[in-house]
């Protein structure tokens, strides 16, 4: 669509509102625009999609910001780009802040009736697509409106004249209520479109029949399409919509449609015939919202319905209500012999009318049972951590891959949960199925971070290079399983050893090392490998803990060797420089060398016969050859030579005992620059464990009066141990999340890991002993789904989740009611007389065998007296 891009912004704004509504009644949709996949979600809870028309607009404003402040409000450009970029270009010469205020409110205001008139129309013609298009419209530019309120100096526009005024402020919460109401009229639409539709079925629903539905051979088709529909909505909704806004939607849809299924089903009497066919869907229904469930929720624990009363409201009804149905399924569906036993103990003395208050709910462990085993007993399970460390990790992983968008945090938190116990399983699994050494990539030519050729941006609307994803760039490789494993490995080594504790480590990395690894895996760590560029995963990720501060060293060796420097005087140069920024590096790398120092085999020789040492000095051999075909291609060949000349030199410091004393000063430095965060890290860090492994530890006096020559000793303090676990707080992992999250490779190290996760969740579940797919013996080594496997339309109309509909029905689930009858259920003797009335066999006109007619009789005595039950 073409639009005016010269005049004044007030008389272009209606002709493209003008061109937008022509488009739409012309085509019956909106036009759309993408939003960079790196941006969507977050804070503001950025849409996916956006109309032409509202894109365009932010353009215009971002124009007239720059006039008016003579710099640019950072919602569409990056740092880089404001510092580098020249922006002669812009069409709006002269503006003032004043202006910048008038204009945009005014505009903003012409586009809210714009976004309204469409939105009606989507209304009157259901048309859902149209509808999605405002709301992104009306998101995108309600954020905008709040970057501006904070990188403008002036919000307000007092009247001037004839004008009106405006306030930025008023505009934002003018989008923000447009925003909020357009949802709930899709949350509406749909609601209406389940429950006047979808769950309405005159024949299934004909409880009176005395017929059975179907001969009995399957469920309802009300709940099977409910089920379809919602999973269907799902993913509608998280591919349209802001990623926040959908899972309020599909909470909303959910636990409204719910009400309705639970009013039915607990409140009907069926006929003998179709008291079958109740049940089944009952069962159906707890199994459908457990499959449901952990797209509304925020973590495991709500998941199970621990600490319900800290849970939203619609969690805590989700759980009342489903609550309900399974004490229906219960009382209903247990066989007269069954409860008559259970009742003869008199109402004093049966524990299905003791309390529950703090257990997890009762029909998640029947709706999970691999999760709950039997031999489990989760009667004492009153917090998430009472839970077993299998049966805590899937419900998280679970909740976070049922999100829809990343969350970065609670990821770092299942890596790291439990002694980081997944961490362990994946990269035992993945170091046996690494390529070759041939096979790994040349580090000094291919960057974890970046990829050779690949654009830094994406074409959508608002990219800063979020959107990039080292994964990609393996995707045409001859072996793009092997080198997947690879990026898995490298990023699981990273986030280990950067917020990780010792034990985490040594659980992780050391145990799979000397249990799991290929023989001769410390072979890199021989001071013959420095020049090898070709690295293990682990030892590459282990390097880019030095990298980022090797830069001035580099440049100091450079001007020192120009200068007429040996390459003797250089090294010793090098040494001195490395002891330097030795408090710039973070603790976890002398953490991981000094675990790595106690297992390495005697015929490996590191240099200076330290781990720490080959390390540090093998990043700076890889800058080197990276700045010298840099050099090489600026045609500057001299410099090239230099540092050519100085990798080499790199190889050979530690011969001849020439630098011996520089060597075990800078060691000695280091193990007690540690040794002194540890004892003064109680009160600013993680626990005893000291700072945060990512940021910079400064030590200013290092009392080095002790010049003994002996070896120090390498294994790192005992109180390293003391480290506190994610956990034991929601704010743990968010800090290091945070840590991680502001270096290149910790966010590509956490995409890299998302997606595994994402592709891979049945195999991992299966690991952690709760899955239950059944494994194809057409496919090869598990574990390394490097696409995520798609279900069809068939699969998902028939299946909930891995398991059939109609278990109950088929005989493939078998419920023992005796068990769970005298277990405690938070029920009382009034609602359970209730469904008790409700049955077949407790109807009037029902004829009976005379046995049943006793335990009918015997039963309804004992609840004869439930008045004088102490409520």
């Amino acid at each position: 669509m073409e639009v005016l891009e010269e005049g004044n912004l007030m008389d272009r704004v209606p002709i493209l509102l003008q061109r937008d509504l022509e488009f739409y009644q012309t085509h019956q949709r909106v036009l759309q625009e993408p939003i960079c996949p790196g941006v969507v979600g977050g804070k503001l809870d950025f849409p996916r999609y956006a109309s032409f028309a509202s894109i365009k607009l932010i353009r215009w404003w971002e124009d007239e910001y720059f006039a008016s402040y003579r710099k640019h409000s950072g919602l569409l450009h990056t740092e880089k780009e404001l510092n580098e970029g020249d922006f002669s270009s812009v069409t709006v010469k002269t503006s003032d802040p004043d202006k910048f205020v008038s204009l945009v409110t005014k505009s903003a205001d012409l586009l809210l009736e714009h976004i309204h008139r469409l939105s009606q129309e989507s209304l009157d013609h259901a048309d859902l697509s149209v509808l999605t298009a405002t709301i992104g419209a009306a998101a995108l530019v309600k954020n905008s409106l709040s970057v501006y309120m904070q990188a403008a100096t002036t919000t307000i526009c007092p009247p001037k004249g004839d004008e009106k005024g405006g306030a930025l402020k008023l505009s934002f919460k003018q989008y923000s209520q447009m925003s909020e109401a357009l949802a709930e009229r899709l949350l509406d639409l749909h609601c209406r479109l389940l429950l006047l539709y979808i769950i309405q079925d005159a024949d299934c629903l004909h409880w009176e029949d005395t017929e059975p539905f179907f001969e009995s051979e399957r469920g309802s088709y009300t709940v099977q399409m409910w089920w379809h529909y919602m999973r269907g909505t799902k993913a509608d909704l998280w591919n349209s919509v802001p990623p926040k806004m959908a899972q309020k939607i599909f909470a909303g849809m959910l636990n409204e449609t719910l009400s309705v299924l639970t009013v039915r089903y607990t409140q009907i009497v069926t006929s003998v015939a179709r008291a079958q066919l109740h049940l089944v869907d009952i069962c159906n229904m707890l199994l459908c919202i457990a499959e449901l469930l952990p797209h509304v929720c925020e973590s495991g624990e709500a998941y199970v319905g621990l600490q319900l009363s800290n849970q939203s409201v619609i969690v805590r009804d989700i759980h009342a209500k489903c609550r309900e149905l399974f004490y229906c399924l219960l009382l209903r569906g247990a066989p007269l012999g069954v409860l008559s036993k259970v009742f003869r103990k008199g109402l004093d003395n049966m524990e299905m009318f003791s309390s529950r208050h703090g257990l997890p709910s009762a029909w998640i462990i029947f709706a999970l049972p691999r999760y709950f085993p039997k031999e489990q007993s989760c009667q004492w399970v009153t917090e998430f951590a009472d839970l077993t460390t299998n049966t805590a990790i899937s419900l998280d992983l679970r909740v976070l891959l049922a999100f829809p968008e990343a969350h970065w945090s609670y990821l770092l938190k299942i890596l790291l949960m439990r002694d980081a116990y997944l961490t362990g399983i994946i990269m035992r699994h993945l170091m046996r199925h690494l390529p070759s050494s041939e096979n790994f990539k040349n580090v000094a030519k291919h960057s974890f971070t970046s990829a050779e050729g690949a654009p830094l941006k994406c074409e959508a609307f608002l990219c800063r290079g979020e959107c990039f994803n080292v994964t990609d760039s393996i995707a045409a490789d001859i072996d793009p399983v092997g080198q997947s494993n690879y990026q898995i490995v490298l990023s699981l080594t990273y986030l280990v050893v950067a917020v990780g504790k010792a034990v985490d480590i040594k659980s992780c990395l050391i145990k799979t090392l000397e249990e799991h690894a290929v023989s001769g895996w410390s072979d890199c760590l021989d001071k013959r490998q420095v020049w090898n560029q070709k690295r293990t995963p682990w030892l590459e990720a282990i390097m880019h803990f030095v990298y980022p501060v090797l830069d001035c060293v580099i440049e100091m060796l450079i001007n020192a060797v120009e200068n007429g420097a040996s390459m003797y005087q250089a090294m010793s140069l090098a040494l001195t420089c490395v002891s330097e920024i030795w408090d710039c590096m973070p603790e976890g790398l002398y953490k991981i060398t000094a675990l790595l120092q106690d297992i390495i085999p005697v015929s490996t020789r590191p240099l200076g016969d330290s781990v720490l040492l080959q390390v540090v000095f093998a990043a700076l051999y890889t800058e080197l050859i990276k700045t010298a075909e840099l050099q090489e291609q600026a045609k500057n060949d001299n410099k090239a030579a230099v540092c050519y000349s100085l990798s080499e030199a790199i190889c050979s410091i530690d011969e001849d005992d020439k630098h011996t004393d520089q060597i075990e000063l800078f060691l000695k430095q280091a193990k007690e620059s540690i040794n002194l965060d540890t004892d003064f890290g109680g009160s600013c860090g993680r626990g005893g464990g000291g700072m945060s492994a990512v940021s910079t530890i400064k030590i200013d006096d290092l009392a080095l009066t002790n010049a003994e020559s002996e070896r120090l000793s390498h294994s790192p303090p005992a109180n390293y141990a003391m480290e506190l676990d994610v956990g034991i707080a929601d704010y743990i992992a968010e800090v290091l999340a945070s840590d991680v999250l502001t270096t290149n490779i910790g966010k590509q190290a956490l995409k890299v890991l998302y997606n595994y996760m994402k592709f891979n969740k049945d195999w991992l579940l299966e690991q952690l002993g709760t899955g239950d797919n059944e494994p194809s013996p057409f496919q090869g080594v598990l574990g390394q789904n490097i696409k995520e496997a798609k279900t069809s339309v068939l699969r998902s109309m028939f299946f909930i989740g891995n398991t059939p509909f109609d278990q109950l029905l088929t005989g493939s689930l078998k419920i023992d009611y005796v068990s769970w009858l005298q277990m405690p259920l938070s029920l009382n003797p009034e609602r359970t007389w209730l469904h008790l009335t409700r049955r077949c066999d407790f109807q009037e006109d029902t004829k009976l065998a005379l046995p049943e007619v006793a335990m009918v009789a015997g039963i309804s005595k004992i609840m004869k007296r439930r008045k004088e039950f102490p409520k």
